[in-house]
């Protein structure tokens, strides 16, 4: 499994990533989970600048990234049944995070993040 990590400070925000690279799997996301366990994260590709909670049963941390890695908006603690704009215009990937990880690692905008395997 692959890893992200926080480049600046060089913490681990996932452990165990899942993609999303189909349009099945960037569709459904974490829709019909009971939650995402710490040190888990799931990385949609091209989502562009929006996601939403609808359907979900717990609160997440959404980071979007642009294709360098670098988190462009930051999102703690969304609720489901949510929908979260990015101000960007560009399409970015999204990383949904457990709550709470955004704060725990120390992420803002401008970081870099990076995927190791």
């Amino acid at each position: 499994m692959s890893r992200v990590i926080n480049s600046r400070n060089s913490r681990v925000l996932v452990e165990k990533l899942e993609r999303a690279t189909k349009l099945k799997e960037r569709l459904v996301g974490l829709i019909g989970r009971p939650s995402l366990e710490e040190g888990h994260g799931l990385w949609i590709d091209r989502s562009g600048n929006s996601i939403h909670t609808c359907l979900m049963k717990f609160p997440i941390d959404v980071l979007f990234v642009n294709k360098k890695g670098e988190v462009k908006h930051a999102a703690a603690h969304v609720k489901p049944w949510r929908l979260i704009f990015a101000p960007l215009i560009m399409p970015t990937d999204v990383l949904e995070l457990p709550a709470g990880t955004i704060d725990r690692c120390e992420t803002r905008v401008g970081d870099v993040l990076r995927v190791e395997n």
